[in-house]
């Protein structure tokens, strides 16, 4: 593909995402989405305040440092707009990234249900699948540790992803010398939950991926299950494992199973079973399943060979 063809094609979904997550966030009134805690402290710091003087809750976590910085050159916007430009932005690189060293299949994940809730709320999800395609992106480590520790775990790291990562994290030192210990002793109120532990039996049994030990996608699942985390965004990691065009339509078709259910019982925290099971079962086990279907036939195809010798 043309360079030209693809810079057209992620201008126009960065576009594109960029002014529905702005809609978006105008119309529901949720001000910058998930950005807005970045955003706020990127303006506490421009104005001298403390960002981390504000009392955190169970949906006003803190961010790391680093996400604040990134937010200070968008803080003269509106909130919708910031947020809208922050997730447009995103979006565009990703898909740049996926047409530059993956594959134009992979764009498919746009059409996911986890995608359209990142939309929704202005997530950070987009910018760290980046991570997944380009190591210079492992900045990201330092401005949502525990969604980008899966993909920093299973990416070969490169000089220019470490050197950054370093200047990001000095500089913010610089900044505020005792960030992270502040804001490790805010971080308790957050309501994430880790799949592998607490949802029995079927966490525990992402461990299975480990069938396939020598192959990233393998670590990417079993690792991401292992990450605290929320719905619906936290998983969009999953889409990576797909290995060709049906397999991530598979995962895309699962990934919409949960919003009719969604809408009979009025929200995550009514779902029968709750929201971690609905996880699991819609994008975690359709994972599982892709990754382990190569053993899973070739299984049968030794149980067939036995059934036939001995008859």
């Amino acid at each position: 593909m043309a360079t030209r063809t693809r810079l057209g094609i992620a201008l126009a979904v960065g576009s594109l995402c960029g002014i529905f997550c702005a809609f978006a966030l105008s119309r529901i009134g949720n001000g910058a989405g998930d950005f807005a805690p970045a955003l706020n402290a990127a303006r506490d710091l421009l104005a001298g305040s403390d960002p981390y003087g504000h009392p955190p809750g169970p949906y006003n976590i803190p961010y790391p440092l680093p996400a604040a910085m990134l937010a200070i050159s968008i803080t003269w916007l509106t909130n919708f707009v910031a947020g809208g430009v922050f997730f447009g932005m995103s979006s565009g690189i990703l898909a740049w990234l996926i047409l530059r060293y993956g594959k134009p299949w992979q764009l498919l994940l746009f059409l996911s249900w986890p995608f359209l809730y990142a939309l929704l709320y202005a997530q950070w999800a987009p910018l760290i699948l980046c991570l997944y395609f380009a190591p210079a992106f492992l900045p990201v480590l330092l401005m949502k540790p525990q969604t980008a520790l899966p993909l920093a775990l299973t990416q070969r790291p490169s000089w220019l992803g470490v050197g950054l990562t370093l200047s990001v994290g000095i500089t913010s030192l610089v900044i505020y010398p005792s960030w992270p210990l502040v804001w490790l002793g805010q971080i308790s109120t957050y309501q994430g939950i880790i799949p592998l532990l607490f949802v029995l039996p079927l966490g525990p049994l992402m461990l299975s991926a480990l069938l396939r030990y020598r192959d990233r996608e393998a670590w990417l699942l079993m690792l991401t299950a292992a990450m605290p985390q929320r719905v619906l965004y936290d998983q969009m990691a999953l889409f990576l494992i797909a290995g060709n065009r049906l397999e991530m339509l598979i995962l895309v078709f699962c990934s919409w199973v949960s919003l009719p259910a969604l809408m009979i019982y009025g929200g995550w925290n009514n779902l029968p079973g709750g929201w971690c099971l609905w996880i699991l079962l819609t994008l975690y086990l359709p994972a599982l399943g892709i990754l382990l279907a190569p053993i899973i036939g070739g299984w049968i195809k030794k149980w067939r060979i036995r059934l036939e010798n001995r008859n």
